[in-house]
């Protein structure tokens, strides 16, 4: 099977996570200083085709949910474990065998879905306490699936007829497409940053909206005071934004800022550094297939693991 190359260890945005076997020896310090207490006791409480799910997975996994913003209830912890199993064995029943460098991917993939940076979710899993070794296996379990699923619907694309229709939902908007090139300022706060700090930092976003007049000066100038973060360039289209942010982008003037809002990250201004429109169709055309393929393996995943759980034996203890 032929497979995309995947990052290696050292590019994987959680490389550096503390080492899982310093943790177990700190488990067995705390043991020997307590045997009459042991620091996790662990247990069988589900099994998938005879796989077992222990107590200690299914805390690990509370933990990683919570980070992930998903239900992080007992009996959804057990559902993602098992969801685990499942895919694992389909994976490697195709001879497909993720190994830990390789999952890199899988963290750029989830990001996306969260409208995260990869830092920002890696520092999230750093975080939430999980064990590297948990979260490797969550991560290959979800790419092994990902690979077979991509494997099993090579050369599949999006039919011309369905590309047409999407093209004439545009509203007339298909002759061309706007391309926008933006720049995310972001004034960054601390957890312990109290009100005043906020209002303060808001202040400051608006004295800089109020100033910035064209890209080529603002965005140094922007780097240059303290606490503000100058994210890398990003060009989209106006297929990738929602409807008010896009009529929001064609209002504004090309070279200044939005308004200042807040995000996890702090205060965050917008820069509008370039605005066109392309002569043809074939931008946004080459973003509807993409959107129509994405939607059609979605649905081939959810319908295939949809058969596996309902063939599969679940036991809860």
């Amino acid at each position: 099977m032929n497979r995309v190359r995947h990052p290696s260890r050292s590019e994987l945005p959680f490389h550096g996570f503390p080492c899982w076997v310093a943790l177990a020896c700190a488990i067995a310090v705390c043991t020997l200083a307590a045997p009459v207490a042991p620091a996790r006791a662990q247990a069988i409480v589900a099994s998938a085709n005879g796989e077992p799910i222990t107590s200690i997975d299914v805390e690990e996994r509370i933990k990683l949910l919570r980070a992930l913003h998903k239900p992080a209830t007992r009996d959804a912890a057990i559902e993602s474990m098992v969801s685990d199993r499942l895919k694992e064995r389909e994976a490697t029943r195709f001879g497909i065998n993720i190994k830990d460098d390789e999952v890199g991917e899988e963290v750029q993939v989830l990001s996306k879905k969260m409208k995260v940076s990869t830092a920002q979710l890696s520092a999230d899993f750093s975080k939430s306490g999980v064990s590297q070794s948990h979260i490797a296996n969550f991560l290959k379990a979800e790419l092994g699936y990902s690979v077979l699923i991509r494997a099993l619907n090579k050369g599949v694309e999006a039919s011309e007829v369905a590309v047409r229709q999407e093209l004439a939902k545009e509203k007339g908007k298909g002759s061309g497409t706007t391309t926008y090139t933006l720049r995310q300022v972001v004034f960054t706060l601390n957890p312990s940053d109290t009100g005043t700090e906020l209002a303060a930092s808001a202040k400051q976003a608006e004295a800089l909206r109020s100033r910035f007049n064209g890209c080529d000066t603002g965005i140094p100038y922007a780097k240059s005071l303290p606490g503000v973060a100058v994210r890398e360039k990003l060009v989209r289209n106006s297929t990738q934004l929602g409807d008010q942010i896009r009529q929001e982008f064609d209002k504004m003037p090309v070279g200044h800022l939005t308004p200042p809002s807040r995000s996890p990250n702090g205060i965050e201004l917008i820069a509008l550094c370039d605005r066109s429109t392309a002569a043809n169709d074939d931008e946004l055309r080459k973003t509807i297939s993409e959107r129509l393929l994405s939607d059609h393996m979605d649905a081939v995943t959810q319908a295939k693991y949809k058969e596996m759980r309902a063939a599969a034996v679940i036991e809860k203890h």
